[in-house]
């Protein structure tokens, strides 16, 4: 099969199979899909292995984990990859926006619409991502589209398409017994977890039945609004202090 260079315009031949080349005229790295062929580029890490513990633990510690899962979580070594993306440059009211969606399956979440990093890119070679997987597209850029036109609809002018690939540390961890999984994102240290412990929602929902309990039948007994006000702050006391511990302990 032969398919035109995006750069150069040289015919070159491809393979039935072949999804990732170089132009043998002009060295541009290129993706073939369907009959088409666009701009591969791969964005450079400046987050190292090393610094992924940091980014991850303090993903750990935010407010949708448990309590202390930053601190107690055993984390295993990251290993670098380079995942797929349709990079689609979106003509708009306000400028040109570059939107991003995945050409891979993934467990991963939030890898949908993300926005191009701030970093350096440079043409697709090993050169770049040396021993590390880089994972192959999967999902057509005729698919990624229809799902662009879904979300900003069907008038949105697409000025360029590329395939990125960007850089994920793949570190697993594990927490009382358990195996999680997540990436971090190697030009923004921002994570995306696969799974991760949440907190649970019934002790929350215990206090605010309690407060709601409490305040309610207060209400009902006492007339006098004073008595009202003053019964409602002794009552708020413990109230609060449980909803603490609550949200220390869980």
């Amino acid at each position: 099969m032969q398919v035109g260079c995006t750069q150069c315009g040289a015919q070159v031949t491809v393979q039935a199979t072949d999804r990732l080349l170089v132009c043998p005229f002009c060295d541009t790295a290129l993706v073939v899909d369907g009959s088409a062929t666009l701009f591969h580029e791969v964005m450079v890490p400046t987050v190292t292995a090393a610094e992924t513990a940091a980014h991850l633990r303090r993903f750990l510690g935010g407010r949708d984990t448990v309590a202390d899962l930053d601190r107690d979580a055993v984390l295993g070594e990251p290993a670098l990859e380079y995942f797929p993306f349709w990079a689609f440059t979106a003509a708009g009211p306000e400028g040109d926006r570059v939107v991003l969606q995945p050409a891979a399956p993934s467990s991963l979440q939030g890898l949908q619409g993300l926005g191009l990093p701030a970093g350096t890119t440079r043409p697709m070679s090993r050169e770049v991502t040396g021993d590390a997987a880089v994972i192959e597209p999967e999902v057509p850029v005729e698919t990624a589209r229809e799902w662009l036109a879904t979300r900003f609809g069907h008038e949105v002018a697409i000025r360029r398409t590329v395939l990125y690939h960007l850089p994920l540390y793949r570190t697993p961890y594990s927490w009382r017994g358990k195996s999680y999984r997540a990436a971090v994102d190697g030009v923004s240290g921002r994570v995306f977890p696969a799974d991760f412990p949440a907190k649970a929602e019934a002790p929350y929902l215990m206090v605010a039945a309690l407060a709601l309990i409490v305040f309610g039948v207060e209400g009902i007994l006492i007339s006098n609004p004073g008595l009202k006000l003053l019964a409602y702050l002794v009552s708020a006391l413990p109230i609060v202090g449980i909803a603490w511990l609550t949200m220390k302990k869980v």
